[in-house]
């Protein structure tokens, strides 16, 4: 009776070992696939940043902005970053053709997500919130001297990129975007689309 149920272990045990181990489509037992870890997997992580630039016409707004993030499904990560923006315009042009500039320094925390709708083809949606200091003409005909103060805004940005994978799980991100509040104070001007670039590991 007793090597009976020894037996019965036995092959109890060895069948609940056979049936944990995850073989690919070819069904050989040395190429096993990777099993799926549950909650947090470190490999999911996504880590980057962007770098938008433009110039033009005496504009000119240069901007940095590390992200980390997480790939929540195979299509879908999200995550927060912390950027510096510096923008320039001309905002007044005086009898004598000199232009008179605005300066903005911007610091902002985001949250952002890209959805992959099609490969390496993205949708893109943030939220900004902008900590602006200014330096603008205090009076156009009196004094022209600069006056600053300190502003915020908030911008919705929504966009369309492309991603092009580099090496590994490292990838260069192009993206076209538009701020759909355009605030008082937005640094992205009304009706002109917005590009970055970019960096990032593990999207």
């Amino acid at each position: 009776m007793k090597n009976i149920i020894f037996i019965l272990l036995f092959v109890l045990g060895a069948t609940v070992a056979h049936g944990q181990e995850v073989y690919n489509s070819s069904g050989k037992a040395n190429y096993k696939n990777k099993k799926k870890q549950k909650g947090y997997d470190p490999d999911r992580l996504v880590l980057g940043g962007g770098m938008n630039l433009g110039f033009g016409s005496g504009y000119a707004n240069v901007g940095i902005s590390p992200i980390v993030g997480y790939r929540i499904t195979k299509h879908f990560s999200a995550g927060v970053g912390l950027g510096y923006q510096y923008y320039k315009y001309p905002s007044y042009l005086d009898p004598f053709n000199n232009y008179y500039y605005t300066y903005m320094n911007i610091i902002y925390p985001s949250v952002w997500t890209r959805l992959f709708v099609y490969r390496n083809l993205f949708l893109s949606a943030g939220y900004e919130y902008d900590f602006i200091t200014r330096k603008e003409p205090l009076d156009r005909f009196a004094n022209l001297n600069q006056t600053k103060l300190s502003v915020t805004n908030q911008c919705l940005l929504i966009g369309v990129g492309i991603r092009q994978p580099i090496a590994g799980r490292v990838s260069f991100y192009g993206e076209l975007f538009y701020d759909a509040l355009q605030g008082k104070y937005s640094p992205y001007p009304i009706g002109s689309p917005g590009l970055r670039f970019g960096i990032a590991a593990g999207l």
